[in-house]
């Protein structure tokens, strides 16, 4: 009830507070006597409300200043006065209070306003002081705000009001120094203000640590000096006043409640228990149970059970009428001994027992009985109760005694002896248990014998017997099954007896005989007999206590629950328990202060959870009412976190029951978030919360209030409510009470009209306007609305009668609270068909505008509507002034963003403080630095830290700007002597310093550098939490360096150099650093920064830093063996290899990575990295390279010879050169180093840049490492004794020898390269590696495309990388070693596999091991086909199956097989490739005929296959073999007199000495055109189709081309066992790799003719023109025949040149004539492309021969074909044509491949067998068997798919053989194939060269890297055609 504002009640408030001032003020003796009889809050709450509704006129703000000063007084004498909620009551004057201050005094004009006004703020700050001493902050329940949020809100309001009042301070003190003749007392005023306002924020913060120290903090580093100055003084003074830090523990909860367990069992001096007695007095009869539970547990836990029973016996025996009537009521004393005395942990009793006790004594006591009994009576009644209900003479036993129970038959004396019977042996049974009896329970028993023994002497040990049979024996026995002693009743006959037992055993106990009862008075002497047998039990189990350490506390855990429903029991009752013992105390027995501290405590832990329903009460009800609820359990969603979240937001609760007696629940509208909240989880939660009680009627209170658009639910989701719910859970609502309606609710019901139909008129919903009319259906203690919704009716300023103006005009009441404006409509509206008055709510936040119209008009403009409110009120002005005054307190209270600090533990409080004080010391301001060294003093003092030399605090201190010496030496001393605060004093310094100013943070970086050598300390700790700690200061150090961009430099010099120093720091620091780089990236801003700050960590050790990331990379790549992967990128360890090679290139600068030591390491990792990776990081391998010899030239402690600087000098320039940017993977990059540093960490910016990958070839690797190993070499001839070579090569060989698909064939092609000696054990382990990389070979053809994927690759990748290991390993084989000749077969078997990239290896390995053979004169007596069968005899059984699978049989015909594989190699896309095939079969030619010493072109059946092959490619072979029969066309007349030939290999023949035929129709006439066309084709150029002319070297070239010929190019030692190799010109890599390369230029072989004359002798050979080609008596084998006319075949059906076609198809006219019966075997392969050329062709050259085969082959026609197109096959060349042709695209079947392995592993155990002596060796250093095993059975497939599964995923490539067509017919038939576009031709030259290094002599092609340089001579090109 409002009181109206009036004079006479204005005077009579004045009044009142003038006469309790007088009173309180009055200390004469005897004057607090009746202070504390009754509570003064009340009173006081009344006084403020109405004079806060006065105004701002003079009288009303004096009033106001003498009602603070009443506060003052009151707060003075706390001790004599009396409050009940004292926390409570004094948080809300402090609410208040503080809404005066600053309220009027800048509006005020007139001088003497001001003055009072500032007097009332002086007045209201003295009074906020005493209040706010010791007070914890109590917020009123918020929305969804947890607690410590809520008081944090509650503390940053006040905090920020006091800053803004202080700043007012300052500023009105700034502005009154411009006012001449200003008061003195003004500026007394605001000094006094200004004191007042510090001590207030220093009790605000002392009282409330835990929610405002880490708002606070922030302010230390605060921009406006003059704030951070009046912070240090607050900090100062909560230090003085001693503030406890230990709130800020992460304990701090369970310390609260541990305490408030310490205060309610807290005895007085006399034994009393002042709380526990006072909450038993006030707590409701129906919580008594709850109450002895709890107080019975935590007595117990703390061994004070005796204390508690004997307080709780003593007051029940006091209020005890007589014996007869203690412990029979139902109260708390006999609860607690029930309890005491029946422990039943699972099964409470139901309450079905005969006796209930009513008091609480009574219900501790039996509570005591059951916890503590419950285990005694199972023991003592469960095998007496057995054995009566299953023995068998006691089956047909009856016990009734009362004769009109009886049944016919039954004698009632025999009944009778029955019952005596069993009486007398559950009696005996009882009274003979004393030893057995529980030790709790006899201190129950005795507290009861000495209670009652004082108040009646004569019968106490009868009440302990009666207490005990009553509450404790007797129940269980009349009810054993409820009792929990037996699983189900007993039958009804042994009921009935049991309970005339009790009966009989209660008169023993009670010491009475049967009166009443007729039928038991037979008993009566049985009775009597047994009073002493009882009585000496009682006596026996009560005359003497157990000593408190005999007694087994099994209590002594106190479970949460307990705590927690302590918690609410005192919360509850709180006030009550003031009341109580401010009526009932003795004053100066006990005291206030138990009370006062449970009061404080209470007011720290907040209110209590809502009592939740228990878990068990739903987890054990059936959970599958609905589908709905069936699918969120069955998703087990209430585990969920997001479940758990919503919970705590108490959107809907169970709290208290309606005056009907039914549960009620809330559901709060506005707590509830559309879009922010799951809808379905809230159903689920509200569906758990009503299950327990919806099965009956039940009520819900909806509160509306401040409902809005954000609290809806969508159509949808709103129609959900009305089906998920069983159907009687809404039959089964009582009643709904709506309150607070608004307009919006109205506008929301309109639209779901529909959906809302059912609710619409309904009876049940009840709308509600105000918590009185709640009241109505629910009691008000029974209410929990939430605390911001009843805030709302508080304290209002109403104006009623008020117009709001819209289209239609409303008459509404506007009522203007604290913190928001109601607007009340005055009629009634229509809502669901009820009328009801609608309540629209705005609070202060919302308000943005309010605008005075005129006297009776003003207009409110609210966030997030439209259109603003008007209304009209003759009030206006005032209305308008109460609304901006809200307004402005709220705005008052707002903090300027002070940003939050991160959680404060007690142990941070010191160091945090440090910083501030040291920081704020070298400030400009000086009163701040003087605060600033007052804080230092409070610090030292209060936290006894050694500093030397005294620090004293005093006031007026001049301290200079200048003093960072003074700073860092107290900083220096401090970080000596007090090393704990390392920790906290970082990570201060590092949160502190992004707030402060440049000067500042250079003097941060001063004196936080001492403290880093502190860190070792907690780093070499056990304590893991120690070194977590660590690393996040250090991750925040790196974050600092990161961010600062202006410090950076500083940073770097300052703290990673001295991190730097610090050895046992570096892994830690470096971990930071890769973690760091990791979360960034490669090529992010981190990373980058990290990279770099490594240098400033090397720069303190070079040797240290350098050696720990080398070592760190070196085991991350190791690492990758255990788990590996397709490709490194691919790896887990990725990114931190990436990031340590950024760092290895940061420190490869300037030798910080000390090559001295690492060289062979560092090489090992640039292997294995070239070309990895993004563009960047292949830059950096390259730029690491270049930085590693650039550290080997300036590298002080290496001493080299010039000629080594020289080698060095030139590797740099070489490494520079675009062939090895190719190599390194960057060849579209124009400088490396500018790619490399990319990302500029300076200017923080970072483009990732766009170039497409390159592929990276296994052939670059070997240039790469060969380069690199010259580099080495170099190097160790100056270093004797230098170890780096065997170093490298054993890293690359535990590499070679281990599964690791990403970096195996790496380290395979590594090893091969440089390695200076091999062991068999060592060919035989790569060998193995060659055949079990395919341990897939059961694959069926249904998985190809399974293999298409980066396996089949790096499969493909492996065997290449053996193959060439091989290559480059052969050499170091000793000369008698078996594996010489057997290699050859192992490249065989690679050219087989039909695989493009193998190919090219296994045509180097064939080249090297001819070549090898050939230097050790194997061919000198033997033919090649002797010496190789001989070898392959012991594998003949595995090869034959080989020869089988590709068509070609080496036994059958050994050359024309090999040829036959060879000529696949024409195909090759690869020049290289195609020019290595020309020089091996020249080779071959060669060593065919040495061991007969005859011409190397003489025709025979040996070197025919060779002849065949050589044909289109080499001029010479053309010029010596003839044809004999035609006339070519193609031979021109040369002279041969002065060109010496050389059988042995290929010249350069100089152009200038041949002349053409100018009658040649084919010769082009602008040869040097067509040169330069073939190699800068103009782009989209197309030429009409011309001819192709023979070659360049027919025509003079022009100057341009020798241009471009000519320059520095590779040698190539072309190495024989008796001449010294001739110098060749190699092609730019640049010109000899076209897409496509058919042909090789003849004069690649030819020898320049003068420079081979000057230097070598060679013979002459003289042109037989009997030396033809296609001879019948040389060639007298048909098969050979036959084999020959395929080689010519399959080259005509495979090539798209027109030369070539002329050659082949003038010797195939011609074998048409020669061989007419075998001619038919080719006939198929000719068909279609003959048929072709007669339909397209025009060139009479090309026709003629053509025309000469039709016609041979018509000729020939009549006699049957002797031998048909299946001839091959009869002799094993099926396969010739089709594998001499293209590469196949087709999988292959992976039979093949297990074919290889079979026949490598004959291989190994033939030639290779008991080498365990080596192996064993070898396995010292390798694991033995790195692979996994090969995989038999095809279900284990897809296990295996992601090993390396080489030879399947090639053999996959393999074709069955495709049937030829036979019909003759098919040479004339009309050309349905139209001709493919002829490929390019283009020169290329072999790759050449041979680097000879140690004891190795390596044939050319094999090494890539050549050291000579020289000129090159002219090739022959062919002519590309453009069609």
């Amino acid at each position: 009830m409002r009181v109206p504002i009036n004079d006479t009640n204005t005077q009579f408030v004045e009044q009142t507070i003038a006469i309790m001032k007088n009173l309180l003020d009055n200390h004469t003796e005897g004057s607090s006597e009746h202070l504390g009889q009754a509570s003064i809050e009340t009173m006081m709450l009344n006084l403020v409300r109405y004079v806060r509704i006065l105004g701002n006129m003079v009288h009303a703000i004096q009033i106001k200043t003498k009602l603070c000063q009443l506060v003052e007084v009151m707060m003075e004498r706390r001790d004599d006065l009396s409050f009940c909620q004292e926390m409570k009551f004094r948080n809300k004057m402090v609410e208040y209070l503080t809404d005066w201050v600053m309220g009027t005094s800048n509006q005020a004009a007139d001088d003497d306003i001001k003055c009072l006004t500032r007097d009332l703020d002086q007045a209201s700050m003295e009074a906020v002081v005493s209040l706010l001493s010791g007070l914890p902050l109590q917020p009123e329940e918020g929305d969804g705000v947890e607690l410590m949020e809520a008081k944090s809100q509650l503390f940053l309001k006040y905090f920020t009001l006091f800053m803004n009042l202080l700043n007012d301070c300052s500023e009105v003190e700034d502005d009154g120094q411009q006012v001449v003749g200003r008061k003195r007392g003004m500026s007394r005023r605001l000094a006094s203000l200004r004191h007042c306002t510090i001590l207030a924020m220093s009790n605000l913060l002392n009282a409330n640590v835990d929610s405002g120290l880490m708002h606070s903090i922030g302010l230390g580093y605060h921009k406006d000096l003059q704030t951070r100055a009046t912070f240090m003084e607050v900090l100062t003074k909560i230090l003085q006043q001693g503030t406890e830090f230990d709130t800020l523990a992460e304990t701090v909860l369970a310390d609260r409640f541990e305490r408030l367990v310490e205060l309610v069992t807290m005895m007085g001096d006399q034994g009393e228990l002042p709380i526990a007695m006072a909450l038993a007095n006030v707590v409701p009869c129906s919580q008594w149970d709850e109450l002895a539970r709890v107080l019975v547990t935590l007595f117990d836990s703390r061994h004070l059970l005796y204390q508690l029973l004997w307080n709780m016996f003593s007051k029940e025996v006091e209020l005890a009428d007589s014996m007869q009537t203690l412990f029979r009521g139902n109260s708390l004393a006999s609860k607690i001994m029930t309890f005491c005395f029946k422990q039943d942990h699972d099964l409470l009793l139901q309450g079905e027992t005969l006796f209930r006790g009513n008091s609480l004594a009574s219900k501790i006591m039996t509570f005591c009985f059951k916890v503590y009994g419950a285990t005694y009576l199972q023991k003592l009644l469960e095998p007496l109760l057995r054995s009566v209900i299953t023995a068998p003479e006691w089956q047909m036993i009856s016990f009734e005694v009362d004769p009109s129970r009886l049944e016919a038959g039954e004698i009632l004396d025999e009944n009778q002896r029955n019952l005596r019977q069993m009486t007398q042996r559950f009696f005996q049974a009882i009274v003979t248990s004393s030893t057995e009896f529980p030790p709790q329970l006899r201190s129950v028993c005795h507290c009861l014998f000495q209670v009652v023994s004082q108040r009646f002497p004569q019968n106490s040990i009868g009440a302990v017997g009666s207490a005990m049979f009553l509450r404790f024996i007797n129940p269980a026995i009349v009810s054993p099954y409820e009792a929990g002693i037996l699983d189900k009743k007993p039958p009804p006959r042994i009921e009935r007896g049991l309970k005339l037992m009790s009966k009989i055993l209660q008169s023993i106990a009670n010491h009475v005989l049967f009166t009443k009862e007729e039928h038991m008075r037979p008993f009566n002497d049985f009775v009597k007999s047994n009073f002493d047998a009882a009585r000496k039990f009682f006596l026996d189990i009560a005359s003497d206590c157990p000593a408190s350490d005999s007694v087994n506390h099994s209590l002594s855990f106190i479970s949460d629950g307990n705590v927690l429903a302590l918690h609410r029991l005192l919360w509850n009752n709180q006030e009550k328990i003031g009341q109580y013992l401010s009526s009932n105390r003795d004053h100066k027995a006990v005291g206030r202060r138990p009370f006062d501290k449970m009061a404080t405590l209470l007011a720290y832990l907040g209110p209590p959870e809502h009592k939740p329903v228990a878990e068990t009460h739903w987890s054990s009800l059936n959970l599958t009412s609905s589908k709905f609820e069936e699918f969120m359990t069955r998703h087990q969603v209430h585990e969920k976190e997001e479940f758990k979240a919503l919970k705590t937001l108490n959107i809907f609760y169970q709290a208290g029951t309606s005056k009907n007696g039914n549960p009620v629940f809330y559901y709060i509208t506005r707590r509830f978030k559309t879009g922010q909240i799951n809808g379905d989880l809230l159903i689920y939660h509200v569906l758990l919360t009503l299950k327990p009680y919806y099965a009956k009627p039940y009520e819900i209170v909806v509160d509306l209030t401040h409902a809005g658009p954000s609290n809806r639910f969508k159509t949808d989701f709103l129609s959900k409510w009305f089906v998920v719910f069983p159907g009687f859970a809404y039959e089964n609502v009582a009643a709904i009470y709506i309150y607070n309606c608004n307009t919006w609710v109205r506008e929301y019901t309109k639209y779901h009209e529909r959906l809302l139909t059912g609710l619409k008129g309904s009876k049940k919903l009840l709308f509600i306007d105000s918590p009185a009319r709640l009241a109505e259906h629910v009691e008000p203690d029974q209410q929990k609305l939430p605390a911001a919704t009843l805030a709302l009716e508080e304290d209002l300023k109403v104006f009623h009668n008020a117009l709001k103006l819209a289209h239609k005009d409303t008459k509404v009441s506007i009522k203007v609270g604290s913190n928001a404006v109601q607007v009340t409509s005055a009629e009634r509206t229509r809502v669901l068909g009820q009328s009801v008055f609608l309540n629209d709510i705005y609070y202060a936040s919302e308000i943005e505008e309010i605008c005075l119209v005129d006297e009776n008009q003003f207009t409110l403009t609210i966030a997030n509507q439209g259109t603003p409110l008007t209304f009209m009120h003759q009030e206006c002005e005032a209305i308008v002034h109460s609304i901006i005054h809200i307004r402005t307190r709220w705005e008052l209270s707002q903090p300027d963003s002070i940003p939050q600090h991160t959680k404060i533990r007690p142990k941070d409080v010191p160091g945090t403080l440090l910083n501030i004080a040291l920081l704020n010391l070298g400030s400009s301001d000086p009163s701040l630095r003087s605060a600033a060294y007052n804080l230092l003093c409070a610090l030292t003092c209060t936290f006894n830290l050694k500093i030397e030399g005294q620090l004293l605090e005093t006031s007026g201190l001049c301290i200079p700007a200048n003093n960072t010496l003074f700073i860092v030496s107290i900083s220096k001393t401090l970080a000596a002597n007090e090393p704990h605060l390392t920790l906290e004093f970082l990570e201060e310094c590092i949160s502190g310093f992004s707030k402060s100013s440049i000067e500042l943070k250079h003097l941060c970086l001063e004196y936080m550098t001492p403290w880093l050598l502190n860190l070792v300390r907690f780093c070499k700790h056990n304590d893991d939490a120690k070194r977590q700690r660590v690393s996040a200061i250090l991750d925040k150090l790196i974050t600092m360096t990161i961010n600062e961009k202006q410090m950076y430099p500083s940073i770097q010099a300052k703290i990673w150099g001295s991190l730097g120093q610090i050895t046992d720091l570096l892994d830690v620091v470096l971990d930071s650093f890769i973690k760091t780089s990791a979360t960034g990236g490669l090529g992010s801003i981190k990373a980058e920064v990290m990279a770099d700050t490594a240098v400033a960590l090397a720069s303190g050790n070079v040797k240290l830093v350098s050696s720990k990331v080398i070592i760190r990379m070196c085991k991350i790549i190791d690492k990758t063996c255990l788990s590996p992967t397709a490709t490194l990128e691919q790896h887990l360890m990725w990114d931190d290899i990436a990031i340590l090679a950024r760092y290895m290139l940061m420190l490869s600068f300037n030798n910080s990575l000390d090559v001295a030591a690492h060289l062979p390491y560092l090489f090992h990792v640039v292997t294995l990295l070239v070309a990895t990776g993004p563009l960047s990081l292949r830059a950096s391998t390259h730029g690491l390279v270049i930085n590693i010899i650039h550290s080997l030239c300036t590298c002080s402690q290496l001493n080299f010879s010039e000629e080594t600087k020289q080698v060095l000098r030139l590797s740099l320039t070489e490494f520079s050169l675009p062939k090895f940017y190719l190599l390194f993977g960057i060849s579209k990059v124009k400088s490396a180093a500018v790619i490399a540093f990319r990302s500029s960490y300076r200017d923080r910016s970072f483009s990732p840049g766009s170039y497409e990958r390159e592929t990276f070839a296994l052939s670059s690797l070997e240039t790469v490492t060969e380069a690199l190993l010259e580099i080495m070499e170099a190097c160790m001839r100056d270093i004797p004794g230098c170890r780096w070579l065997d170093l490298w090569t054993e890293l690359a060989q535990k590499f070679a020898f281990q599964y690791n698909p990403s970096l195996q064939p790496r380290a395979l092609v590594v090893f091969g390269c440089i390695s200076k000696r091999v062991s068999h054990g060592q060919i035989r382990q790569i060998l193995r590696i060659l055949s079990k990389a395919s341990p897939l070979l059961s694959i069926d053809r249904g998985l190809e495309s399974c293999l298409k994927g980066p396996d089949s690759y790096n499969s493909q990748t492996l065997i290449e990388a053996t193959v060439i290991s091989l290559t480059k390993l052969q050499p170091l084989l000793n000369k008698d070693s078996p594996m010489h000749k057997a290699l050859f077969w192992v490249a065989v078997s690679v050219l087989q596999l039909d695989e493009v990239n193998l190919y090219s290896a296994g045509t180097a390995l064939l080249e090297q091991n001819l070549h090898t053979l050939d230097t050790m004169h194997v061919f000198n007596d033997k033919s090649p086909e002797e010496v190789f069968m001989e070898i392959r005899k012991p594998l003949e059984w595995q090869c034959k199956q080989m020869d089988h699978f590709v068509g070609l049989n080496f036994n059958s015909n050994f050359n024309f097989a090999l040829v036959g594989h060879l000529l696949k190699g024409y195909r090759h896309p690869s020049p290289n490739t195609v020019a290595r095939t020309v020089r091996i079969l020249h080779t071959l030619l060669g060593l065919v005929g040495k061991h007969r010493q005859c011409d190397r072109f003489e025709v025979n059946t040996q070197s025919v296959a060779y002849l065949a092959a050589l044909l289109t490619v080499s001029e010479e072979v053309r010029s010596r073999c003839r044809l004999k029969h035609r006339k070519s066309l193609l031979l021109p007349e040369i002279t041969m007199e002065n060109i010496p030939m050389d059988t042995y290999y290929m010249h350069h023949i100089d152009p200038s000495c041949r002349t053409l035929r100018e009658n040649q129709p084919w010769a082009s006439p602008n040869v040097s055109d067509r040169y330069l066309t073939a190699y800068y084709p103009s782009v989209g150029q197309v030429s009409p189709r011309t001819r192709k002319s023979l070659s360049l070297d027919m025509g003079q070239p022009s100057q341009a081309n020798t241009k471009k010929l000519l320059g520095t190019r590779k040698s190539f030692d072309h190495l024989m066992p008796d001449t010294k190799a001739p110098k060749r010109a190699e092609m730019e890599a640049g010109l000899t790799t076209p897409p496509k390369m058919r042909r090789v230029a003849e004069n690649d072989y030819e020898m320049e003719p003068q420079r081979m004359s000057q230097h070598h002798p060679l013979r002459k050979v003289s042109v037989s023109e009997s030396n033809v080609l296609l001879d019948e008596e040389v060639l007298t084998d048909p098969k050979i025949q036959a084999l020959l006319l395929t080689v010519l075949a399959t080259q005509v059906k495979n090539t798209t040149d027109e030369f070539d076609q002329r050659i082949l198809y003038e010797f195939l006219a011609e074998a048409s004539v020669v061989f007419p019966k075998v001619f038919p075997v080719v006939h198929n392969l000719l068909d279609s492309k003959i048929n072709t050329l007669l339909s397209m062709c025009q060139d009479p050259n090309l026709l003629n021969p053509v025309h000469g085969i039709v016609q041979s082959v018509v000729y020939h026609e009549e006699s049957p074909p002797q031998y048909q197109p299946s001839y091959l096959q009869s002799f094993g060349f099926n396969g010739l044509w089709r594998f001499a042709g293209p590469f196949s695209k087709q999988t292959q079947i992976p039979d093949y491949a297990e074919l290889i392995v079979k026949f490598l592993e004959a291989l190994i155990d033939s030639y290779l067998p008991g080498i365990e002596e080596e192996a064993s060796e070898e396995a010292l250093r390798t694991p033995t068997s790195p692979y996994p095993p090969a995989v038999q059975s095809q279900l284990s497939i897809a296990a295996n798919l992601n090993l390396s599964n080489s030879m399947t995923s090639l053999a996959t490539s393999q074709h069955a053989p495709a049937s030829l067509p036979c019909s003759k017919s098919a040479v004339f038939a009309p050309p349905l194939v139209r001709p493919g576009i002829d490929k390019e031709n283009v020169e290329l030259s072999p790759t050449s060269g041979g680097h000879g290094s140690g004891s190795r002599a390596r044939h050319g092609s094999a090494s890539q890297v050549q050291k000579q340089r020289s000129a090159g001579s002219f090739k022959r090109s062919s002519i590309k055609k453009l069609v």
